[in-house]
């Protein structure tokens, strides 16, 4: 399994830290009862809780035992999402096969990290949060256009809405203009829409999308059958509309650029996952048939012009 960026510093800010055991599972018991790791005591009367796990941010880690005053170093990687593999070196006494790699795989469940050691599951819990440097990589709005980005205008023109959010089918997804009609239709005639809630489904379509040479991306919408002009020219000198021609007003602008060869748009969105700023920046991409997908694949526009 290929791991993303997203995949590693996640499993970093997870791993990164110091563990011990919590309970142990034994798999021959009727009831998998999860038992305190207090609870498992060796003949000098020590349990499970004197076993450390110490695992650092440059892949490196230390097993410590602090009953007998022993302390291992080794490493560890993440192998997938939900886990890692760690080495010391007195695992290699423990010959290869599906004991030692139990032994040394470490699944995360329910928040904690755990192992097997024969029929035993051991789960482990952080019990301290270790030093992870936080690298932020520069946010597209930050970077500046190289020259050949400047040059990229292959996206300039005017677009029309050539799919939109709909659900048909048991399925939520981008349709076009017919599909969608046509769905509607068949819910008119079984009573689960009316005629009202059938047009305003397809306002969508009434939407267009320019993307204009000085780096605007301008969202045009029909004005409304039977709105006066004064109406218009009011709502122009106030800002609540940014620009109007051809019967249509501009509901929204916003920037697009060109950064490293792809084309990008600010959404202006306030974005966050798991307590993390992120970026308000979309990616923009050009189809060979003049489609660009945005609002996550929910809306589809076509070059026209």
């Amino acid at each position: 399994m290929s791991l993303d960026a997203e995949d590693l510093k996640y499993g970093l800010k997870f791993i990164v830290g110091t563990w011990e055991p919590d309970y142990i599972v034994n798999f021959f018991s009727n009831d998998l009862a999860h038992i305190p790791a207090t609870e498992f005591k060796s003949d000098e009367g020590t349990d499970f809780t004197a076993l450390k796990f110490e695992f650092y941010q440059d892949n490196t880690m230390k097993f410590i035992d602090t009953a007998k005053n022993v302390e291992e170093a080794g490493t560890w990687e993440q192998t997938e999402r939900i886990q890692f593999k760690y080495d010391i070196a007195r695992l290699a006494e423990v010959p290869d096969g599906p004991f030692k790699d139990a032994v040394c795989e470490l699944t995360i469940a329910d928040g904690n990290l755990n192992f097997a050691i024969g029929f035993l599951v051991i789960s482990l819990k952080k019990i301290a949060e270790g030093e992870v440097t936080e690298v932020k990589e520069p946010d597209i709005g930050d970077l500046e256009p190289s020259e050949a980005d400047l040059a990229m205008k292959d996206i300039v023109g005017l677009y029309e809405t050539y799919k939109s959010a709909g659900y048909i089918g048991g399925k939520f997804a981008a349709f076009t203009k017919e599909e969608i009609e046509a769905d509607n239709a068949k819910k008119v005639a079984a009573g689960e829409m009316d005629a009202e809630e059938a047009a305003e489904a397809l306002n969508a379509f009434a939407t267009t999308v320019e993307f204009t040479d000085d780096h605007r991306m301008i969202w045009w919408m029909k004005v409304p059958a039977g709105v006066p002009e004064d109406a218009i020219k009011a709502a122009l000198e106030s800002g609540e509309i940014a620009a109007y021609r051809d019967g249509m007003f501009a509901r929204g602008v916003k920037e697009w650029k060109a950064v490293g060869g792809k084309y990008y748009y600010n959404t202006e969105e306030q974005r966050e996952v798991f307590g993390e700023v992120k970026s308000p920046w979309d990616e923009l991409v050009l189809a060979e048939d003049g489609t660009i997908a945005i609002s996550e694949g929910f809306m589809v526009i076509r070059k026209v012009r």
